[in-house]
């Protein structure tokens, strides 16, 4: 089950050089493991996110601090990076909150490069046949604009941004999902 909707509009007055994007999508997983197997799993916060689909890299950068940097094309031809800092928050055996980090180190990339926000949160709860994993994730950008798009109307621009932030959720959540249920039933195998 998976729901995605997209929740930001831009601000009144917003700046013409950046479309401002967000969404949502919240997966109910269904695991036949217990508990504390599913927890551990979603502990390792690197490898679960690098099965997000256009996850260019994911590395630890402090303790329980992570950056995430997903890649995308706006097809025209111009490569664009979102970067997200995160610091994970733990409740052992029931939850994992994922928040935006404001201390992440510099960021150093090449191309269109942007910091995002993300908030994600895995909650896990027994059932009869295993665990259940409800994950919900929002994101909120400010996408720099190519300077050959700038002769657009924003509202344009917002327009398809809007549209294409909701088929990349659902595109992102769909991959997630296939990947994640196969790489848990091949980690459960190993350990």
């Amino acid at each position: 089950m998976a729901a995605v909707r997209p929740f930001r509009t831009p601000a009144a007055g917003a700046d013409e050089r950046y479309v401002q994007l967000g969404g949502q999508a919240v997966h109910l997983f269904r695991f036949a493991a217990p508990v504390d197997l599913a927890y551990e799993y979603f502990c390792d916060v690197p490898a679960v996110f690098s099965l997000l689909p256009d996850a260019l890299n994911v590395h630890t950068y402090a303790t329980d601090r992570y950056r995430l940097i997903v890649g995308a094309t706006d097809g025209h031809g111009h490569t664009m990076a979102g970067v997200f800092d995160l610091q994970a928050i733990h409740e052992p055996g029931q939850a994992i909150h994922m928040v935006p980090d404001k201390n992440g180190p510099p960021i150093s990339m090449p191309g269109i490069v942007f910091s995002g926000t993300l908030v994600a949160k895995a909650v896990f709860s027994p059932e009869l046949t295993g665990t259940n994993v409800e994950y919900t994730v929002e994101i909120e950008m400010d996408i720099p604009i190519p300077h050959l798009l700038h002769l657009m109307p924003l509202s344009v621009l917002q327009n398809i941004g809007a549209r294409g932030m909701e088929y990349k959720m659902t595109q992102m959540i769909t991959g997630f999902t296939r990947r994640i249920t196969a790489d848990f039933h091949t980690w459960v195998a190993g350990a």
